[in-house]
């Protein structure tokens, strides 16, 4: 006979997201695209683009 307990530790129920957890992924996506954007030299266009 299979463990008792098999059906309830492997069929856990998925843990929701906390607030923090957004928070987080977040504030990781804005640092990512402000990155990706200062590599490419986006802001030095931009202010070239404005003076």
């Amino acid at each position: 006979m299979q463990n008792k307990n098999f059906y309830r530790e492997f069929n856990k129920p998925i843990r929701k997201d906390n607030l923090d957890d957004k928070f987080l992924n977040i504030f990781i996506g804005v640092t990512i695209l402000a990155a990706s954007l200062l590599a490419y030299g986006f802001w030095d266009a931009v202010f070239q683009w404005i003076s």
